[in-house]
């Protein structure tokens, strides 16, 4: 670019060449930073923050002016999303806006029965033409039987050519048998694949011993499309053009291949030793991730289909063998996806004649209720508050964040931090768990709103309005920011919105299927929050019912549990088209009950009949 201009971001120490009057978020994002920007650029969230060093900006609107506090602005802070850049400049990227190593769940559930992967080894012979020769002139597999795999010219060439041993690798997917790589020499004793859990935020994956079972390493990444924005409605608004869907899709498929990469070096392997890969995620993402036009999902009557997508390494840009086939599990419906599956599969509630249902709460909530008889599906946007987006002081659930909060009597309070250290903010656990305690404190009342005559709630720099009023949780001087880390009018407003979603989500399926809280027996949470969050705080602040009789579950990762089951048996894969070809779905958008129950459940914590034990209406 030879009228270019150089931006550096500190504390980075990354320049990066561009135009001039380029967005400072597409610079940040050009510069390949990790670099919080919510809402994918529209200024609706005020997380894209920056400090502005040296340089001439331009900022577009007033949406600078109204997300940031005289004091901020003073020292230069702006919104990346709506800052132009004209000149050769220097920003810092602030410690609130970084997005630093994630707390992301690698731990998973479940047995697995007996293994037996799509993928198997054999040795390869040289043989002259005759009945011996099961796949035709020249080759056969040493011990193999079945119906004869698929082989191309080239592969026969190669054997044909070959001085020693070599090993092949057969597929046993989509109803036949295709040989999907050679490797030089007698490799049948180890046999490796990967499981991904492709999900919104982060992605997981784990390295497997297809023979043993065993994990032999895990490692995750976060989803690179973050910088695009985080909530799904966003990302298929960019999958509409076609340059925003590649874009989408090689930052997810860079996502997968850091995932692939480390764990593969942490093996000490090459990624071409890598025999079979399985991907969990939601539809919106495994149809980004396979270069699909998202766009009819943005409508309820989405034709959606219930049978697995198979990919190939070298179809998908993924850094294993060419041939090699992607299995992502199948989708039920536009926002019920292979993710949701997964986590059937590990729970097991489709094989079980109780009445069981999952919650799988983030920024797209997944709820299953039924048992061996039946099944039936919802999801809500239950929006990003509940991974620590979209309010003043949250973050995501890494070193720094806040993840546990305890408020006495005399509204003092007491936080635990992850990592031990001065806090940045508060991430998802957090919230619920300062949401609950400031419930319980009195510090809200029954809508969620603060009350203005208790100690700790004071209002904001901006006046003397009740949606400015907010809570103090950490006084500046003992955060790692150096401000005042709060619980916002705003915030609690946005947080009620997403707890009566999901509570809301919970009761139209209850109430359809005509079930009670109390005929619930069994309670599979997955997903972060499902792991780390309170029980006790989700249903005292109103997020789930207390389904008095039922155990309750951790599934932890139940994404990347069901992806592993599906590696090691192909018995798990047809279950897996089974379960999505039988589960229903009450889409929420044109149900009618859904918005009578929302409005319902905008108070802490809900309904009566849904908190039996809190209005002391419990039988037993």
């Amino acid at each position: 670019m030879s009228d270019s201009i150089s931006i550096l971001f500190q504390p980075m120490n990354r320049m990066v060449a561009v135009n001039p009057g380029t967005v400072v978020l597409d610079a940040i994002r050009e510069a390949g930073i990790q670099f919080e920007a919510i809402c994918g650029g529209k200024g609706f969230c005020g997380k894209c923050r920056v400090i502005r060093v040296s340089g001439e900006v331009t900022f577009e609107g007033t949406v600078c002016a109204n997300s940031l506090t005289p004091d901020e602005r003073r020292k230069g802070y702006c919104l990346a999303c709506h800052a132009k850049v004209w000149t050769d400049a220097v920003f810092t990227i602030p410690i609130e806006s970084r997005i630093d190593t994630p707390q992301v769940l690698l731990d998973i559930t479940g047995t697995i029965g007996k293994i037996h992967p799509s993928v198997q080894k054999f040795l390869v012979e040289k043989v002259a033409t005759g009945p011996m020769a099961v796949l035709g002139p020249s080759v056969r597999f040493t011990g193999y039987s079945g119906i004869r795999p698929v082989m191309t010219e080239e592969q026969r060439t190669l054997v044909n050519n070959s001085a020693g041993l070599v090993t092949g690798v057969i597929s046993f997917t989509e109803g036949t048998s295709r040989l999907i790589a050679l490797e030089e020499g007698d490799t049948t004793g180890t046999l490796f694949g990967v499981a991904i859990d492709l999900g919104t935020t982060t992605i997981a994956g784990l390295l497997t011993d297809l023979i043993t079972g065993e994990v032999i390493c895990r490692a995750s990444t976060l989803n690179r499309q973050i910088t695009l924005g985080e909530e799904l409605v966003t990302r298929i608004a960019i999958g509409r053009r076609e340059e925003g869907r590649v874009e989408l899709k090689a930052a997810a498929l860079g996502s997968v291949n850091e995932v692939i990469r480390k764990v593969t070096r942490d093996a000490g392997i090459s990624d071409q030793d890598i025999n079979d890969i399985c991907i969990s995620g939601n539809t919106v993402m495994t149809w980004l991730f396979a270069g699909i036009d998202p766009t009819p999902l943005e409508y309820v009557d989405a034709e959606i289909s219930h049978v697995p997508l198979i990919l190939t390494a070298g179809s998908c840009g993924v850094n294993a063998p060419r041939e090699l086939p992607v299995f992502c599990l199948p989708a039920v419906s536009r926002f019920v996806g292979g993710d949701a599956i997964a986590n059937v599969l590990t729970s097991g509630m489709h094989k079980n004649e109780e009445i069981s249902i999952i919650i799988d709460l983030g920024t797209n909530g997944e709820i299953v209720l039924g048992n061996r008889d039946w099944l039936v599906s919802t999801s809500c946007a239950s929006g990003p508050a509940f991974e620590g987006a979209g309010m003043r002081s949250g973050m995501r659930a890494m070193k720094g964040a806040i993840d546990a909060v305890k408020i006495d009597n005399d509204c003092h309070v007491t936080v635990r931090v992850i990592g031990d250290t001065k806090p940045k903010g508060i991430c998802g656990s957090g919230i619920i768990a300062a949401a609950a305690a400031m419930a319980g404190a009195g510090i809200l009342d029954f809508s969620g709103k603060l009350n203005d005559d208790v100690p700790g709630v004071r209002y904001g720099e901006s006046g003397k309005d009740e949606s400015e009023l907010e809570f103090l949780l950490v006084p500046s001087q003992n955060t790692a920011t150096g401000k005042d880390i709060v619980i916002t009018g705003e915030d609690m407003a946005y947080l009620m919105d997403s707890k009566a979603a999901v509570l809301a989500a919970i009761t139209v399926l209850l109430h359809k299927f005509r079930v009670r809280p109390g005929d619930i027996r069994h309670v599979f949470l997955a997903g972060a929050l499902g792991s780390f969050g309170d029980i006790e705080h989700l249903t005292s602040f109103g997020v789930l019912p207390e389904f008095p009789r039922a155990d309750f579950h951790r599934i932890g990762n139940g994404s990347l549990a069901g992806a592993y089951a599906c590696l090691l048996s192909s018995d798990a894969r047809i279950e897996a088209a089974e379960v999505a070809k039988r589960m229903g779905y009450i889409d929420l958008l044109v149900d009618n009950d859904f918005i009578e129950e929302y409005w319902a459940a905008l108070r802490i914590p809900g309904k009566e009949e849904l908190f039996p034990k809190r209005f002391g209406t419990w039988k037993g």
